[in-house]
């Protein structure tokens, strides 16, 4: 009877808590003023890169569990968040989901003795908290492991975005209008930035250029700020059409031979693992010898 009664509860909290996660989930919430203040006086809040300044659904629930709790976020953690184009409600969502499946994992333990009529001891209640502690962890970690894998296509996007802008000057095209057009061509989240960035500056009839220095600073990447330089120049009647390719080159160049270095490196610490069946095999023919040796 008492596991029965045990049962029972525990299948009632588990339905009671999806219930309350579909229900919280469906909510939808409205802009605040605050956000939307800081939009037009040109500060972003913590990264949306799909512009929604207020997610729905499963992501609404990661982002008030953020604000409420005051979950700590680190500025890499942002922009890494900014090159894989998520959200921070999504992150901290992610995060929920990944604790409550390591919180609720070890509960099947608990049930299945409690089907077989045993007392439940600590251990499951234990694992869970263990569980739910590694899965909070786990989504940091792999965000940090795919940082390199990020920045290698960031750089290749910037470079590509370089390529296009000097095909635009070559077509006669002036630096706004090359700059806009090349940034318009892809949907990649660093051309959508570089494209609401340029739109914002249209919108405040300013320049584009240090909004590609803010972009620059925003991921990292110190490239935008030569080129915005370079373009500026050039925007005023500067002939540095030659300079520019000059520069995408030189970038170029180096992003190449990071990349054979990085390559020879990995070649390198292959070469341990390659050597391994060469020493097992000499070992085959020099162990019988020194058995029969030692034997005799």
């Amino acid at each position: 009877m008492i596991s029965a009664l045990g049962l029972m509860v525990l299948c009632g909290t588990i339905v009671g808590l999806g219930v309350a996660a579909v229900v919280v989930g469906s909510l939808r919430r409205t802009l605040r003023l605050s956000d939307a203040l800081t939009v037009l006086d040109g500060v972003d809040p913590l990264p949306l890169p799909d512009n929604r300044v207020h997610p729905e659904g499963m992501e609404a629930m990661g982002g008030w569990l953020q604000r409420r709790l005051r979950l700590p976020l680190s500025a890499k953690q942002q922009q890494l968040l900014l090159l894989h184009d998520r959200s921070v409600a999504d992150f901290f969502t992610e995060k929920l989901v990944l604790s409550l499946t390591g919180f609720l994992l070890p509960t099947l333990w608990l049930v299945l003795q409690l089907a077989l009529g045993a007392t439940p001891g600590p251990l499951p209640l234990l694992f869970s908290i263990l569980g739910a502690v590694g899965g909070y962890f786990l989504a940091d970690l792999r965000l940090s492991r795919s940082s390199a894998q990020l920045r290698r296509t960031t750089t290749e996007s910037i470079h590509t975005f370089f390529d296009l802008v000097a095909l635009e000057r070559m077509a006669n095209a002036s630096a706004s209008q090359a700059v806009a057009a090349a940034a318009g061509i892809s949907d990649a989240p660093l051309f959508r930035r570089i494209t609401s960035g340029l739109e914002r500056a249209r919108l405040e009839q300013s320049t584009p250029w240090p909004e590609l220095r803010r972009v620059g600073r925003e991921w990292n990447i110190p490239e935008l700020d030569d080129f915005a330089d370079v373009m500026k120049l050039e925007e005023q009647g500067a002939a540095l059409a030659g300079v520019l390719q000059a520069r995408v080159k030189e970038l170029r160049d180096a992003h190449l031979a990071q990349q054979r270095a990085a390559a020879h490196e990995a070649t390198e610490s292959l070469t341990l693992w390659m050597t391994l069946p060469a020493l097992l095999l000499g070992l085959t023919f020099i162990i019988p010898p020194l058995l029969k040796l030692t034997s005799s």
